[in-house]
């Protein structure tokens, strides 16, 4: 099979649109990281699989590669500098150490990847510039969107705004150039610091021709705004196909397991206990009497406690919950949830939930969602988060309290007073 000379997969972003989860890159599905995922499935394409990181997640990608079967060749790590920013940083980060042709993957997003034998079949076909993946969209999407000019390629506008989009397709982040020299030159022309540098040096390449894109529309994931956690464990929920019952599993009486879900070691689950697949519960985790679960994925390390409901819902490593409901939420490590507390996760006028992104209030697209709660935050006895909050990592919040906005990063909120959580000082 012919491969790609060199796969160069992006993961050094500072994933701020993700916030308030930490990276991306990182996040577990059935256990296991994403970049991992994603280099396990590129892997089989290249000939050479360099990734770009950064200086916080290098250490824990470099250690997660240590796990990689034999059979996938050495992964080449690159440290985007701080002064790189965006895309273009992390591409120009590899200048030197690439040579002739190259792929290039955004690591957060996952596609159908036997798209990559198109790909290659359009490169064949002698288009040896510069050939990407586009589809067409029916919402808007904060990308790169294709201008035509009498049929043919004119330009890539970079997150235009919502009305003045200038055709339905979108750029994705698949992207083959023939010669990775060629690109850099073209980045290094182009000085603006800017969002859309990248997407600048891509249109001086369309001009000089020889330019073409591959129209998908298979399986696209992207992996940009927190809430998309939830639709991407849903792929990786769906891949279970039976139940998967790992050593050291204790079961207590009357408990309903119905399938698919997986049990990982040392998995212990109460009385009157109902799983309802497709589910993964990691290892060490416990599952109190008369609590449901339904098509989740619990990290390793939980309490899930005695009359709980967790549904459709992603919980990271070490999630404590006391009597809770738990709907189409993300629920990073370390959280503590007090009794009582609950996500409400629904609008009753049946539109799609907002939240709050910087200044901008925005549409999630999402019918249903719960909230977002970051690593280390403790939420009160009785409080309620409304549908589209996002609480910051390590804030406190007091009890019997009901939030309709956001809480940013180590914030201690009581009786609707804000301090500066003094823990993190």
């Amino acid at each position: 099979m012919r491969k790609f000379e060199n796969i160069l997969l992006l993961a050094g972003g500072d994933s701020s649109r993700f916030w308030p989860i930490d990276d991306k890159n990182l996040v577990k599905f059935l256990g296991e990281p994403l970049i991992l995922y994603q280099i396990r499935n590129l892997a089989k394409f290249a000939c050479r699989l360099l990734v770009v990181v950064n200086s916080v997640n290098k250490d824990k990608i470099k250690a997660y590669n240590t796990t990689l079967d034999k059979n996938i060749p050495p992964v080449e790590l690159i440290v985007q500098s701080e002064k790189m920013i965006g895309q273009a940083g992390a591409i120009l980060s590899a200048k030197g150490k690439i040579k002739g042709e190259v792929l290039i993957v955004n690591a957060s997003d996952i596609f159908d990847y036997n798209i990559l034998f198109s790909l290659l079949q359009k490169i064949a076909g002698g288009c040896q510039n510069f050939v990407f993946l586009a589809r067409k969209i029916k919402q808007y999407f904060p990308g790169g969107y294709l201008k035509f000019a009498n049929g043919k390629i004119e330009e890539i506008i970079e997150k235009p705004r919502d009305a003045n989009v200038p055709s339905d397709i979108v750029k994705l982040v698949v992207d083959y150039f023939g010669d990775f020299d060629t690109l850099v030159a073209a980045l290094e022309k182009i000085d603006s610091r800017a969002d859309n540098d990248y997407e600048q040096a891509l249109n001086l390449l369309l001009s000089s021709g020889k330019s073409d894109y591959v129209l998908y529309d298979g399986l696209w994931l992207p992996l940009k705004y927190p809430w998309h956690v939830l639709t991407m464990m849903k792929f990786f929920l769906n891949g279970l196909t039976e139940n998967k019952i790992e050593k050291e599993i204790t079961i207590g009486k009357n408990t309903i397991i119905k399938p698919p879900v997986y049990l990982e070691n040392d998995v212990k689950i109460g009385d009157f206990v109902k799983i309802i697949g497709p589910t993964y519960i990691g290892s060490k985790t416990i599952i109190g009497d008369y609590t449901m679960i339904r098509e989740s994925n619990i990290g390793s390390g939980c309490l899930i406690g005695s009359g709980c409901e967790v549904t459709r819902s992603y919980l990271e490593e070490g999630v404590s919950l006391h009597r809770n409901y738990i709907g189409d939420s993300v629920l990073s490590k370390g959280v503590l949830i007090g009794a009582g507390a609950v996500t409400a996760n629904y609008r009753f006028d049946e539109k799609a939930v907002k939240t709050t992104l910087g200044k901008k209030r925005i549409s999630t697209q999402c019918s249903k969602l719960g909230a977002v709660i970051g690593a280390g935050a403790k939420i009160g006895v009785n409080s309620t988060l409304l549908p589209g909050v996002l609480i910051g990592k390590n804030s406190f919040i007091g009890p019997g309290m009901v939030f309709s906005e956001n809480i940013e990063d180590e914030i201690f909120v009581l009786k609707e007073k804000k301090k500066k959580n003094d823990r993190f000082s």
